[in-house]
């Protein structure tokens, strides 16, 4: 407790004697006079005069009492009901409570004693919502420095955000108003719930006995994710059993969550863009899918696609535009966008609204979309080699693919230059090969390239496959022929996590396919397969229907049934029926995942590592990176493994990669989008924030008035002004009573006598 005139009090004390004085030195001096008469009476007098004296006695300590209440009301006194009751800081742990004579010491302390403080601002993407003219980034930030004015003198203090850095205290006042103003929105900065668990750990290290923890936020939801929010608790309840920072003897913490966020927010946002596909050939056409996503009143917004220009970056064509409704509060829609008439290049655009809202970050969103020349692919077949190869041809031609064939004969007469030509050799039914073929084509698609194997009638005598070099290529060793008359074996995916049925996706789930419409009869059994290889699709007996795996930076895939077949007994009907349309999508799948489509990505998270594999065969030894905010930084591609690493992506937008010179052999690039649902404004409710960090072991606040109360109450402590006077009037009216009936009965028995 502290006074804020102690003086008064004082002088009340020496005026409370007065009452003493005055009845001391005014007592009458009573006179012996004998009167037989009244001896029978002398015992009724007794009595009387105890009782007189202890009335008399009570009314001088009402007296004096209220003189001391009167004095005590001028001084003001000031309890520091934190240290005596839990309602700021968290609850005792069982074992370590405060003694009476601990908590009365803390509450007689300085409220000028210096603290430890960590003051921690949420620096995310949503931070930057603007409410009257000002960001909530800003906002936080003179809050912030409010707080600092409101810290005594010689305290230590930590500033700290969500960026991804060491929590330190400042060396001084100055030099933590100086960290204040030096922050910035940080888009790959880590949850919020992870800085104030470091400020935590900074505290308890801190000598001061009062510690003080500041969060200013918007209380969004993506700040507070399950798996952070669990990670912050076991911190708590650690130190809650440890070393008693929260709420052992003399250490306690006053928690402050401040509520930066703005009234009745509203915001739009573009969430996510989907390319089907990703990667097209040239002229083909392809779909733009955005998710979007609202949150507020009621708004009609539109969307606008746009494609840059290509020799102009900064310039861009509107190619196409669609109004969406947002109804009141939470609401999502769809939108989609059918794009066409692409030469080959890398082709970069935007889709945005045409109207910009208070958090403009997630306004708009990037795609880059690669058009590839048609993918160069050797097919081998058994003569007649047209008829054998028309299926799976006439398959390929339609994605398109530029697709040749040759007899089975001519692949061990084609020399590394021929076959780096192609991106993928695929061998239709091949009969038993040499050692030094499988190892040319083992090489092949070492480099880089694909390699595919459909095994049929012609791989007559296993022990021919079962060569090491062969087994190189197909994965596995070759059993027996398998049979099924009946036609009850059919394809099935295993768990679709293949890039091989990534074609198959868009169209729906791949369980609702009518896999069992294309009968299998006969097949390759396999075993001892390789440790790169990978099941993609099995038969419905369980046993490998399509084997995948990686040779160096190529693949390789082998389909243990043939789709060559031109005679009157097929192995299977994949290329017949009514289903045959779905042999052109596995068609497209395993090619596109041999020549390295399915593995080619141009969209990426913002702070995701980027990898391209540009289609060259000599990468230039130098390019240059173009990053959205128009900087160019130098790279160096890795000849060996012909792809250009980007090692930081901190910016969202459009990146573009040339190489230099009049010769421009390169020319490509990506672009980076912020994480979905990273600007979603809904607040977590306040049960969640009571479950995370303890009901009573916090203070909410949003104004500085409800902050310097919870810091009055704390660190200064509550004023009693009020409640003494109400006391001091119980004890006015209490004296006045008693002493008219005191002196009432008095001067009726002086009467009396």
């Amino acid at each position: 407790m502290t006074f804020t005139t102690f003086s008064l009090f004082l002088g009340a004390l020496v005026t409370a004697t007065i009452p003493v004085l005055l009845h001391l030195l005014m007592r009458g001096q009573p006179k012996r006079i004998e009167f037989p008469a009244l001896m029978l009476v002398r015992k009724h007098l007794e009595t009387y005069r105890r009782h007189y004296q202890i009335k008399h006695l009570i009314l001088l300590f009402l007296r004096v009492l209220t003189l001391v209440f009167f004095g005590l009301a001028l001084s003001r006194p000031i309890l520091k009901l934190a240290d005596w009751f839990p309602n700021v800081t968290v609850a005792q742990h069982q074992n370590s409570k405060r003694s009476f004579v601990s908590s009365l010491a803390a509450s007689l302390s300085s409220q000028d004693a210096p603290i430890a403080a960590a003051v921690v601002i949420d620096s995310s993407l949503r931070m930057e919502y603007v409410a009257e003219n000002q960001s909530r980034f800003e906002a936080a930030k003179d809050f912030a420095r409010w707080i600092l004015k409101q810290l005594p003198q010689n305290s230590t203090i930590a500033v700290l955000s969500s960026d991804r850095e060491t929590a330190v205290f400042q060396v001084d006042r100055l030099a933590a108003e100086e960290k204040i103003n030096r922050l910035s929105i940080t888009p790959l900065g880590r949850p919020i719930v992870e800085t104030v668990q470091d400020a935590l750990l900074l505290l308890n290290e801190s000598e001061f006995e009062q510690r003080e923890l500041y969060l200013l936020s918007d209380l969004s939801q993506p700040g507070w994710a399950d798996d952070s929010v669990n990670s912050l608790q076991n911190t708590i309840e650690n130190m809650k059993q440890k070393n008693g920072l929260l709420g052992g003897t003399n250490n306690d913490l006053g928690f402050f969550v401040i509520d930066v966020s703005a009234e009745q927010p509203v915001n739009s946002s573009i969430d996510q863009l989907r390319l089907v596909p990703e990667v097209i050939a040239a002229q083909s056409p392809v779909r733009v899918d955005l998710e979007l996503s609202h949150f507020g009143q009621a708004q009609k917004k539109t969307v606008e696609l746009l494609l840059v220009d290509r020799e102009k970056p900064d310039h861009g064509t509107v190619r196409a535009s669609k109004s969406v409704d947002f109804s009141d509060g939470e609401s999502r829609r769809y939108l989609s966008f059918l794009l066409s008439g692409f030469d080959s290049g890398t082709y970069q655009g935007q889709c945005r609204f045409t109207v910009g809202d208070a958090l403009p970050v997630d306004d708009q969103i990037w795609f880059t979309i690669h058009v590839q020349l048609p993918w160069k692919i050797l097919v081998a077949a058994q003569p007649p080699v047209r008829d054998s190869s028309l299926y799976l041809r006439q398959a390929l031609e339609t994605v398109p693919f530029a697709v040749e064939t040759i007899p089975l004969s001519e692949v061990s007469g084609l020399t590394a230059t021929e076959l780096n030509q192609y991106s993928s050799v695929i061998l239709l039914d091949p009969s038993p090969l040499e050692p030094v073929v499988w190892k040319k084509l083992a090489d092949y698609a070492s480099s880089g390239h694909g390699v595919g194997v459909f095994l049929g009638r012609n791989a007559a005598s296993p022990a021919s496959f079962n060569t090491p070099a062969a087994t190189e290529i197909i994965g596995a060793k070759l059993v027996r022929q398998a049979r099924d008359p009946n036609g009850d074996t059919w394809i099935v995916p295993d768990n679709g996590v293949s890039p091989i049925f990534s074609v198959f996706k868009p169209l729906g789930s791949l369980d609702t396919f009518p896999w069992n419409a294309q009968p299998i009869f006969r097949y390759w059994e396999l075993n001892e397969f390789s440790l790169r290889a990978e099941v993609a699709a099995s038969f419905s007996d369980g046993r490998a229907a399509i084997l995948t795996q990686t040779i160096g930076q190529g693949r390789t895939v082998t389909v243990t049934t043939p789709v060559s077949e031109i005679n009157d007994q097929p192995w299977n009907l994949l290329t017949h029926g009514e289903a045959a349309w779905m042999f052109v999508l596995l068609s497209e799948g395993m090619t596109k995942y041999l020549v390295g489509v399915s593995e080619q990505k141009y969209n990426f998270v913002t702070g995701e590592p980027v990898v391209l594999r540009p289609n060259l065969e000599i990468l230039p030894p130098t390019c240059l990176l173009r990053i959205p905010s128009g900087q160019s930084i130098r790279l160096t591609p890795d000849q060996v493994r012909r792809e250009i690493a980007v090692s930081s992506t901190a910016e969202s937008g459009n990146y573009r990669i040339r190489s230099g010179g009049s010769q421009e052999s390169l020319d490509t690039g990506f672009s980076t989008n912020y994480p979905a649902n990273s600007t979603n404004l809904q607040k977590i409710t306040k049960a969640k924030l009571d479950q995370v960090l303890g009901e009573n072991n916090y203070r909410l606040a949003k104004t500085p008035q409800e902050v310097e109360l919870g810091i009055a109450r704390r660190r200064i402590g509550q004023e009693l002004y009020a409640v003494i006077m109400l006391m001091l009037a119980f004890l006015f009216t209490g004296e006045y009573i008693f002493s008219n009936r005191f002196f009432k009965q008095k001067l009726q028995n002086k009467t009396a006598e």
